[in-house]
């Protein structure tokens, strides 16, 4: 671990000087600063690429496993966790996308509810969690 950190505090200090070196005027002039107005922009309503929106939508579009990932993310399980065979691999993937759309309290509560329907421990609904996570796009 402590031989990558010379590389993070590199990227660390570069993220910083090129985020620092522009303003919010779009100009790129280190020297000039942008007008102090307080004007907010609001989020547009208008869908994005034929999603819906709605309040609790912080995203263009949802997080879900599919494709490659969804292929990755069942092997990962079936290669890593043979006491979770008995369960199908449709199964897996509707409450590993459910992991992957819910963020906060909603993801605690998607826990218990995957916890109840597919009998699993926390251990391992906590891995099915990781790996959703991990493999969300």
């Amino acid at each position: 671990m402590y031989h990558r950190l010379p590389v993070l505090i590199l990227c660390l200090t570069v993220a910083c000087l090129g985020t620092s070196a522009c303003d919010n005027s779009g100009n790129n002039n280190p020297g000039t600063s942008a007008p102090s107005a307080s004007v907010v922009p609001t989020p547009s309503k208008t869908p994005h690429r034929g999603t819906p929106t709605g309040p609790a939508e912080d995203h263009a579009e949802p997080l879900q496993l599919t494709g490659t990932l969804a292929k990755l993310y069942l092997k990962t399980i079936r290669d890593n966790y043979p006491d979770m065979a008995s369960l199908s691999d449709e199964t897996l993937l509707v409450h590993g996308n459910a992991f992957c759309a819910a963020r906060g309290t909603a993801l605690a509560d998607q826990a218990k509810k995957t916890m109840k329907e597919l009998g699993t421990t926390a251990k391992q609904t906590a891995q099915i969690m990781g790996i959703a996570h991990g493999y969300c796009r």
